[in-house]
């Protein structure tokens, strides 16, 4: 086991070494629809990825994730060698002051493994169910034609929060290239079809080939759900006797 990070307050510890040398990352937190961390969740089961890291820091709220019967950190690194890629996640909201020392901290880390390239998957919040689902990317110039040549339209402009915005930013003044992609997705409600749109552009844009087929039928048992919720309460409004007025 490796310990190791130059940005304050926050320590990687490395549980694997798989030798990646530059791998791409890709990766996905709390966020609107909980799009990003749903995306990785699946790239990270599907590939069979392995976990080679967590990140520990004052920053993280002290929780731990129970799933499968079995304890695990809320924020990992998993890592597939065959396919040369790393997924970041992490399942728990971040405190805002702790985001420029971990997006720091993870950036060194991709740094020591040669790292050109890491996405940064999103959401953006919307009312209501989206009825347009197409991803969007926000880049760097350089490499904006080749995510306009697969079918993914570029944001003009705008402003990205949180920890996706603080390693995109982090990005700029190193030699990695960020990039984001998002898509329209519900505020609240855990957004699984959003999560697919992702990783089809993923596929699209980086040759990979995650199913999403579990993803789109997860997503059409929400629709579903919000249709029967929205007859229901159509059906208590006609129904509710008119008030009387003195």
């Amino acid at each position: 086991m490796t310990r190791g990070s130059n940005a304050a307050e926050v320590e990687i510890v490395e549980v694997k070494d798989l030798g990646l040398k530059n791998p791409l990352i890709i990766a996905g937190f709390v966020g609107a629809g909980l799009v990003g961390s749903i995306a990785v969740d699946q790239i990270i089961t599907k590939l069979k990825m392995e976990e080679v890291a967590y990140i520990k820091s004052k920053h993280l709220p002290p929780v731990a994730i129970f799933v499968g019967e079995k304890l695990r950190h809320p924020f990992r690194i998993h890592a597939s060698k065959k396919d040369n890629l790393c997924v970041v996640i992490c399942e728990i909201p971040l405190k805002e002051e702790g985001l420029y020392s971990i997006s720091s901290a993870l950036l060194d880390w991709a740094e020591k493994h040669d790292t050109k390239e890491i996405l940064v998957l999103e959401g953006i919040p919307v009312p209501g169910l989206p009825t347009d689902r197409q991803p969007f990317c926000v880049t760097e110039l350089g490499k904006c034609e080749h995510f306009k040549d697969r079918g993914i339209n570029l944001l003009r402009k705008g402003i990205i929060y949180g920890i996706a915005g603080a390693i995109l930013s982090e990005c700029l003044t190193r030699k990695i290239e960020g990039t984001a992609i998002l898509t329209p997705a519900m505020a609240t409600i855990p957004d699984p079809e959003g999560a697919a749109v992702l990783i089809e552009a993923l596929n699209r844009t980086h040759g990979l080939k995650i199913d999403t087929a579990e993803l789109i039928a997860g997503a059409n048992e929400i629709r579903e759900k919000l249709r029967e919720i929205a007859e229901n309460y159509e059906k208590a409004t006609a129904t509710e006797p008119e008030k009387m007025y003195a």
